[in-house]
């Protein structure tokens, strides 16, 4: 009963109001429970701890809104369609041409790239749900020219699900050949994928007739001419086994997709389906040798000068394969998994460069993607192969620990100055007992301080946003 109402909670108010409150940090729950926003509904647990502390947002909006503007409706829903979510969509978005007859439309979280020739219009991804018709209105602001052709550059929603509004004139829709099993598994395995993307279940897809699907597939390459023009489709596995990138030779320009994305890219999220770092490697240095001088990314600003450019796809395909090699290296030496990442170093020129700005995932994170592509499910220690029940080794720790209080002014303690130890700490006792009050107010504690820590990536901080609302929930269960 209680896991029911909790999982509702966690799915109820997706937006987060604006109203005024005041209150004193780290109000008790009892006073929380009775917090009603300027409405008179009252505040989920998820509105409170975003109330509680204004900075844990602003924390998770600096990574997770992708170079681009934020939205709290359509990062936390980018499936729907929400009214906000809409409106957001309109107010953010922007599109600027960035050459002759080449546009970028600047969504919130995600961009889309437009091309115009004398046959049509080539839009190079199609935004979320909600940016359908924000994309719609923005062309029809540059130009009365009919899309002739929509480029999916891999499956993600962020690059597709607006296609909805965009196909009065029926355009060709085209994608690299996996992409279809990639939409088929957004319903099929929707349960799982609205638990991993931290994504509301009511909004995740039912059936094929959520999508617009490709009318044309291809697997490696395709040139495809349209007004006289040649634009090239290179299919390289990368964020997806789907991906690719459109060269425009006739303006020497280049539509990245999720290879560039301006910081170290989402190539080692370890909540979602195997990435490959050295293809996606593979697909940066090509572009590199094309000598751009326009590049044009999914995330991020367009770049125009060549030789930053050069420098920036270079850098990160070196930085990339330097990770691979590294981990594969050390996986030939028979080294225990668990300890490969943290002895991944990235040389100076890598490690300071621009490009290479941790927000989103760390290199170690991608060591162990790469990790997960060349071997199985273990972690090398013999007692994980068949383990006693985690709650039950967590609870024979505390035990041994002298109790809960032990434990908890341990975590305390160390929290100024090793976080990720007291953060373990923290985890024996919530997953052990996560029905004690005391539990619960030290796990918001601890994990708060966490998400707020310099250093902390975004994939990370929505890891333990999670968990601080659900300790939430439990402390206004307990108290109603």
């Amino acid at each position: 009963m209680l896991k029911n109402k909790i999982k509702k909670l966690l799915v109820a108010s997706l937006l987060i109001t604006t109203a005024p409150l005041t209150y004193a940090h780290g109000a008790d729950s009892q006073t929380l429970s009775t917090l009603k926003d300027s409405k008179g509904d009252k505040l989920t647990a998820k509105q409170m701890l975003f109330r509680e502390n204004p900075g844990l947002l602003k924390a998770v909006a600096k990574g997770g809104a992708f170079g681009g503007e934020f939205s709290a409706a359509i990062a936390y829903d980018i499936f729907g369609r929400s009214e906000q979510a809409v409106n957001d969509a309109r107010r953010l978005g922007r599109i600027e041409e960035v050459a002759p007859r080449t546009w970028m439309l600047y969504l919130p979280i995600v961009n889309a790239v437009l091309f115009e020739t004398d046959e049509g219009l080539i839009l190079v991804d199609t935004g979320m749900n909600a940016a359908g018709e924000a994309i719609k209105s923005l062309i029809k602001s540059v130009s009365n020219k009919p899309i002739h052709t929509i480029i999916y550059t891999h499956c993600h929603v962020d690059h597709t699900y607006g296609t909805w509004a965009l196909m009065e004139n029926k355009p060709q829709v085209i994608s690299q050949k996996e992409l279809p099993k990639c939409f088929d598994r957004y319903y099929q395995q929707r349960g799982s994928l609205a638990k991993y993307l931290g994504q509301p279940l009511s909004s995740l897809p039912r059936s094929k007739e959520d999508f617009v699907y490709p009318t044309k597939t291809f697997d490696k390459k395709l040139t495809i001419t349209v007004g006289g023009e040649n634009f090239e489709l290179r299919a390289h596995r990368g964020e997806t086994d789907d991906q690719l990138y459109v060269y425009a030779p006739n303006r020497d320009a280049i539509a990245t997709a999720d290879y560039y994305q301006g910081f170290l890219p989402n190539a080692g999220n370890g909540k979602r389906l195997q990435r490959y770092p050295g293809e996606w490697a593979d697909a940066l240095l090509e572009m590199a040798s094309e000598n751009p001088t326009l590049l044009l990314p999914a995330h991020g600003l367009a770049i125009k000068d060549p030789a930053l450019i050069k420098e920036n796809l270079t850098v990160l395909a070196n930085a990339l394969n330097y990770i691979v090699e590294h981990t594969k290296a050390q996986l030939n030496k028979g080294m225990r998994k668990d300890l490969i990442p943290a002895t991944l170093k990235l040389p100076k020129q890598y490690k300071e460069h621009p490009t290479l700005n941790e927000q989103y995932v760390s290199p170690q994170d991608i060591s162990k993607m790469v990790i997960k592509l060349h071997t199985g499910w273990w972690d090398d220690i013999p007692s994980h192969w068949s383990p006693a029940p985690l709650k039950a080794q967590y609870k024979e720790i505390v035990r041994l620990a002298g109790g809960v209080d032990i434990v908890a002014k341990r975590a305390r303690e160390l929290a100024p100055t090793d976080i990720k130890m007291a953060l373990h700490l923290t985890d024996y006792l919530w997953y052990s007992q996560p029905e004690n009050p005391k539990v619960q107010e030290l796990l918001i504690e601890i994990y708060r301080q966490r998400v707020l820590a310099k250093g902390t990536n975004t994939m990370e901080m929505v890891n333990y946003l999670k968990e601080m609302i659900k300790a939430r929930t439990l402390q206004l269960e307990q108290k109603s």
